[in-house]
């Protein structure tokens, strides 16, 4: 296995912590913008109810059936996923690591703070994936569900974005407009044109300061950094599912110095955890693309 390249200057003491590349958060699950459910080894199913003409006249006092409940289910199975990753510990030497290890060949390792950093770092690469796959899944079981209302999207822009909201508003099914959880889903991209649409229209004069609810005419807006560009999408939060089988794995990683296990100077990094994502009823979800 390759070993990662250590980029970067060293000139004796350190200047200041590691920063990492910047990672999209995984706010989905952070926020509580969908229904999370754990324990969920395999697979689990959403049971859907619906009726139809459960209310009749009475004009009699008989008991007498009307209409019916259906139960069908909808299937969700999360995936297996892992990162493993491995650095050699002659590498961190080459970099400013070296003036925090202890002398001697065998004696080279991580720091606390390049641990911490590590740990932080990675668990954020954890939340970018599981950000990202939980908006992949529901597009593509939005997409594959005809039962799903679609909205005809464009390319948006802050010159736009206003107008394809309210395709996304009118297309909502009246059973679900209204509820409090009603949510709309956006990117960061089309974020970014709503707030700088609404500034430019000086609602309230206070979209310059630095927390204003997001709302579409009443209706949440929710920041989902793992949507793709020029996609939106709108349901109930208590209709949106993700599965896993413990929150807890997403942000266990653990560090293995291999010198005492089989003699070398690697150290390997390790988790492993399982999600996946689904909607329950087609029905209320409106899929803009």
């Amino acid at each position: 296995m390759a070993n990662p390249t250590v980029n970067g200057n060293y000139s004796g003491e350190q200047a200041g912590a590691y920063i990492g590349a910047a990672m999209k958060s995984g706010l989905t699950l952070a926020e509580g913008n969908i229904t999370l459910l754990e324990n969920v080894k395999y697979k689990r199913n959403l049971t859907v109810v619906s009726s139809d003409s459960l209310i009749s006249a009475d004009t009699n006092c008989s008991f007498s059936t009307e209409g019916a409940l259906t139960f069908t289910d909808r299937v969700i199975t999360p995936k297996k996923l892992k990162l493993n990753i491995e650095l050699c510990k002659r590498d961190l030497e080459k970099d400013w690591q070296a003036s925090q290890m202890a002398a001697g060949v065998s004696n080279s390792g991580f720091s606390g703070d390049f641990t911490d950093f590590i740990m932080e770092y990675l668990g954020a690469a954890i939340g970018e994936n599981v950000e990202t796959s939980i908006w992949s899944d529901l597009v593509a079981t939005a997409t594959a569900d005809a039962t799903v209302t679609g909205a005809t999207g464009t390319t948006l822009t802050a010159v736009n974005i206003i107008e394809e909201l309210g395709k996304v508003r009118d297309a909502i099914p009246v059973a679900a407009y209204g509820k409090e959880d009603l949510t709309i889903y956006v990117g960061t991209a089309a974020l970014r044109f709503y707030i700088s649409a609404m500034s430019a229209l000086g609602y309230m004069n206070t979209w310059h300061a630095s927390d204003i609810p997001l709302t579409f005419e009443g209706i949440k807006i929710a920041h989902a950094p793992g949507l793709v560009a020029d996609k939106m999408l709108a349901s109930r939060a208590s209709n949106l599912f993700g599965a896993t089988d413990l929150v807890s794995d997403m942000v266990d990683l653990r560090i293995l110095d291999m010198a005492e296990l089989d003699g070398s100077s690697q150290i390997r990094v390790a988790s492993n955890f399982s999600f996946a994502a689904n909607h329950a009823v087609g029905a209320d979800v409106v899929l803009y693309a």
